[in-house]
């Protein structure tokens, strides 16, 4: 009985010391990354609906927002960096985006129904739009970014 109180004890503590750390870049990866598949799974609305409540019912969807809250949410909290976020193709703000290599190179990203080429230049790349219009460029030196648009004006940000 004295251990399983212990061990309850133990269980409520970790569990109180975690659920309050939200990740700082990377929040509910895991949950959203199936959220992600489940909207995309089907052009029907209605057996997107049926996959939902099917895991909902299986239990895919409370575990994995169980263990986000519990374990990957906190890793990212203490470390800053989660663990899952290259699984859910999100960037900080949800926005689901993909980059694909190409054989030549060069890689295209897809980033809310935008295509970019990305070509490789000195300590970073450049962005064109898929008819090849310039974006920009974006060069990294140590933690700074910098963003050059086509008409010379630049924005660095620390990463």
């Amino acid at each position: 009985m004295k251990k399983a109180l212990y061990l309850a004890t133990a269980a409520l503590t970790l569990a109180a010391a975690t659920t309050g750390c939200i990740g700082k870049t990377h929040t509910f990866c895991m949950f959203n990354g199936i959220l992600k598949w489940n909207k995309q799974a089907s052009d029907n609305e209605w057996i997107n609906e049926l996959i939902f409540l099917g895991l909902c019912i299986i239990p895919v969807y409370p575990i994995s927002l169980f263990a986000d809250t519990i374990v990957f949410n906190s890793i990212d909290f203490w470390t800053g960096d989660n663990p899952l976020k290259d699984l859910a193709g999100v960037d900080p703000n949800g926005n689901p985006y993909t980059i694909t290599p190409n054989a030549d190179g060069t890689a295209t990203l897809v980033y809310q129904d935008q295509v970019c080429m990305l070509t490789p230049v000195a300590n970073g790349f450049a962005a064109t739009t898929a008819d090849g219009t310039p974006i920009g460029t974006f060069t990294r030196q140590g933690s700074l970014a910098t963003f050059t648009a086509p008409d010379g004006t630049t924005r660095t940000i620390l990463r």
